[in-house]
């Protein structure tokens, strides 16, 4: 079996071999500063005070989220999408019978392109991305629900392998382990389906 080159898996996986030149923006996080505050001691009146004590202040009433429950679906729409595709890289399968249930559009279309090229290359995708700092929204105005699915996205615990020899593919050195993608998804009748993924081609 001919063993695919590293280049030939740049241009088959989008998500684990973006060749993106990292340049690592270093932030400075400035931690905000606690002041001790210093008491101030009243002098004793003269006379004892004859106002009454203050009323206190209503506190204010915290309104629930009205998209709480669309966005909890979202997140379970999510966390399916990405366990989905974990296993159909897993085996390099085209064909997984749940892709189809997770993704549609682009978003589908795309990923059983990558599964082939990797398949035909003789590559497997072992383990699950991992992600963080998750941000949900809606668009205004549209047909259908639509929901905007913005996180940071860590590839390090999701290792292209050759399948023959159980071995990690030799990937480029300057490639993205964490990034930020974009996926937008649609409100179906049964259930939330992903139309398309963007990575955003950013360090987070």
């Amino acid at each position: 079996m001919t063993t695919a080159r590293p280049h030939q898996m740049r241009t088959t996986h989008r998500r684990l071999l973006t060749s993106v030149a990292v340049v690592a923006a270093t932030t400075a996080l400035t931690a905000g500063c606690t002041g001790k505050s210093k008491d101030n001691k009243a002098a004793a009146p003269s006379a004892p005070a004859s106002s009454a004590a203050p009323t206190p202040s209503a506190a204010p009433s915290v309104s629930a989220d009205p998209e709480a429950a669309d966005k909890a679906e979202v997140q379970a729409a999510f966390t399916r999408y990405w366990a989905v595709l974990s296993k159909a890289y897993a085996e390099a399968d085209p064909k997984d019978a749940d892709l189809g249930k997770v993704a549609t559009g682009n978003a589908l279309v795309e990923t059983q392109q990558e599964l082939v090229g990797l398949r035909k290359s003789g590559y497997v995708v072992k383990g699950q991305p991992q992600h963080s700092n998750t941000q949900i929204a809606f668009k205004p105005d549209a047909k259908l629900k639509t929901a905007l699915i913005t996180d940071c996205m860590d590839i390090s615990q999701w290792k292209p392998m050759i399948k023959d020899s159980g071995k990690e593919a030799p990937l480029p050195s300057g490639r993205l382990l964490r990034y930020v993608t974009t996926l937008t998804a649609e409100k179906w009748p049964n259930g939330w389906m992903v139309l398309e993924e963007k990575p955003e081609g950013k360090a987070c």
